[in-house]
């Protein structure tokens, strides 16, 4: 090969060699404005970061100083009135005193006779004297003792049931027919039979509750709510009485459900009664040639005339009611007592 040739050939091959490397920086410049532009795996690119302060610029909290100061502004009237609606709400919250398990009973016994007295319409009283109170039955007609580690809420159960009776009874109901507490029933779950996976469960469960427990600590004040379903009769307007009292009481309570039936109904009773008369009656066209010739002086024997039937409501027979009522308690009163004893 002449040394022209030599000298051609090693030209084209160093052309050859820088042309693959522009084209090579060409694409990877291609590739990094295209990713710079679209992002790629690692990050966002232009068009997602754009994307994004548009989204924010159209929020309708602008990402700006000015913001964050109304934010915390507002942050600050939200708890103010947090504050003083748990201040109403927790007006009527209660605090018992410690007391013994003898000396709980006696009071539960004198207390029993104090509710059973209030005017009603059981012989001149709210409830007959065989009354039970629901779940303090045994405490007060039977022999039971109650527990001591049971004490603080036997309390609180006893004053929500009072209080709820003394609320009926000044409302005018006719009878307190029954009570009961309405206490959700625990799962039982059954333990694996493997000792292994029993240990291992009963850690997880001791661990679960710690937890929660830990979770309920950091709330301060959680409430704590009773549940309970009485059985009384009332008439239509210590009905309507009964709802507007516990709507407006101090304490925090709440009527989760409740139906009603009359004992009677007035109006078939009465069809019935004239379909009776008239089956029996022999002289019924008789009767009626004479109740046409009468004049009727008043609007019950008008309807009567008519051959319609004529109520009196406040005669009627009182409504049988069954209520579900829970009593809410926000603790206010323990925190006040455990601050003022840390403070001590």
């Amino acid at each position: 090969m002449s040394k022209n040739r030599l000298i051609l050939a090693a030209t084209g091959g160093i052309i050859a060699v820088l042309a693959l490397a522009a084209a090579a920086g060409a694409y990877i410049s291609y590739s990094a404005k295209v990713a710079a532009v679209e992002g790629d795996e690692e990050s966002d690119g232009l068009e997602a970061v754009v994307a994004k302060v548009q989204k924010f610029a159209r929020a309708s909290v602008y990402p700006c100083q000015k913001s964050v100061k109304e934010l915390d502004e507002s942050s600050e009237k939200v708890a103010e009135w947090l504050k003083s609606v748990r201040s109403v709400a927790a007006a009527g919250d209660r605090v018992y005193s410690k007391t013994t398990p003898a000396a709980f009973k006696t009071f539960l016994v004198n207390d029993a006779k104090r509710l059973s007295s209030l005017p009603g319409e059981a012989g001149g009283h709210i409830a007959r004297a065989e009354f039970a109170f629901g779940p303090f039955k045994n405490y007060i007609t039977g022999g039971e003792m109650p527990s001591e580690q049971k004490l603080p809420e036997l309390q609180r159960t006893w004053d929500d049931i009072a209080t709820l009776i003394e609320i009926l009874s000044a409302a005018g109901i006719s009878e307190l027919i029954d009570i009961q507490s309405k206490v959700e029933e625990k799962k039982v779950e059954k333990e694996p039979d493997d000792p292994a996976a029993r240990r291992k469960a009963r850690r997880q469960k001791k661990k679960a509750n710690a937890v929660k427990a830990g979770e309920e600590n950091k709330v301060q004040g959680h409430s704590v709510a009773h549940s309970y379903v009485f059985v009384f009769s009332a008439r239509q307007h210590s009905l309507v009485k009964v709802v507007n009292a516990f709507a407006t009481s101090e304490r925090f309570i709440t009527v989760d459900d409740f139906s009603f039936r009359r004992a009677t109904d007035v109006i078939a009773d009465a069809f019935a009664v004239d379909e009776k008369k008239a089956e029996n009656s022999s002289g019924r066209s008789r009767r009626r040639r004479r109740e046409a010739s009468v004049i009727p002086e008043t609007p019950q024997e008008d309807a009567k005339a008519a051959g319609g039937i004529v109520t009196d409501p406040q005669r009627d027979q009182p409504i049988n009611v069954t209520m579900t009522l829970t009593v809410h308690d926000f603790r206010s009163l323990e925190d006040s007592e455990k601050s003022e004893e840390a403070q001590k």
